[in-house]
């Protein structure tokens, strides 16, 4: 009986994250959506000179980054409008602040977007303390 016991508690162990599961074989994971995210943005930004504004600033580069397209369309991803990220040769030394993040993130933590171009996962707290990009 302890052997059953034992294998049970590492079963309900094993189910149980504070993270959410990496990549699959069924697609790319968030971290990867939110980096097409940053395409798109940095896609406006460049061209623009400054953050994009609505959804539809972006439906010029969905070809190039679809996935993450859609996430923002369907409100999956939800983006600081008006904020912008630099060019490639800059955005490594742009400050860490939110530009987007999964929907779920300030209520049950998730993968968010930082202006320097990186992905992070932060708990709700974490996120609801972190510095939101302008």
């Amino acid at each position: 009986m302890t052997r059953f016991a034992l294998l049970l508690g590492s079963l309900a162990l094993a189910g149980c994250s504070s993270k959410p599961a990496q990549p699959s074989a069924q697609g790319p994971g968030q971290d990867a959506v939110l980096h097409e995210v940053g395409g798109l943005i940095q896609m406006y930004s460049g061209e623009t000179g400054q953050g994009p504004k609505k959804p539809l600033d972006l439906t010029k580069y969905e070809n190039g980054y679809p996935l993450g397209y859609k996430a923002v369309q369907s409100g999956e991803v939800v983006v600081v409008w008006g904020a912008k990220i630099a060019g490639e040769q800059e955005a490594a030394s742009s400050p860490a602040d939110v530009i987007a993040y999964e929907k779920i993130t300030p209520t049950d933590g998730g993968w968010v977007l930082l202006q320097n171009v990186t992905t992070k996962w932060m708990s709700a707290g974490d996120f609801a303390s972190a510095r939101k990009a302008r």
